[in-house]
């Protein structure tokens, strides 16, 4: 190990030049290419993130905006819910409504 110290000390030199620069975070990513970042583009541009897929949706288009609608939700218990979703349930017979609310405590179910 001496030897090799003695005989290319340059060389060991570059190399750790080298491999200090490429762990550095100024280095160029070999993994980013072009064709990398025009698949994360169209990837974010039909609502996932760059480097991640949402748990949420994101607006459709919009490739900058990873952030989730989670802000105006329209679920259950919303107001868009119960206006235009909550009333398509059909009416249930007589024998659902005396065992829904039996069971649950209303007619409608849960």
């Amino acid at each position: 190990m001496a030897s090799i110290l003695r005989q290319h000390p340059r060389k060991i030199a570059a190399g750790g030049v080298l491999v200090a620069f490429l762990a550095s975070p100024y280095a160029p990513s070999l993994f980013r290419t072009t064709g990398v970042s025009n698949i994360e583009d169209r990837w974010a541009a039909g609502g996932g993130g760059r480097n991640h897929t949402p748990g949420a949706g994101t607006k459709l288009g919009a490739r900058h905006e990873v952030t989730g609608n989670q802000l105006e939700t329209k679920g259950m218990g919303s107001p868009h819910h119960q206006e235009k979703i909550g009333e398509q349930k059909p009416e249930g017979s007589k024998f659902d409504k005396a065992w829904n609310k039996s069971m649950y405590g209303a007619e409608k179910g849960k």
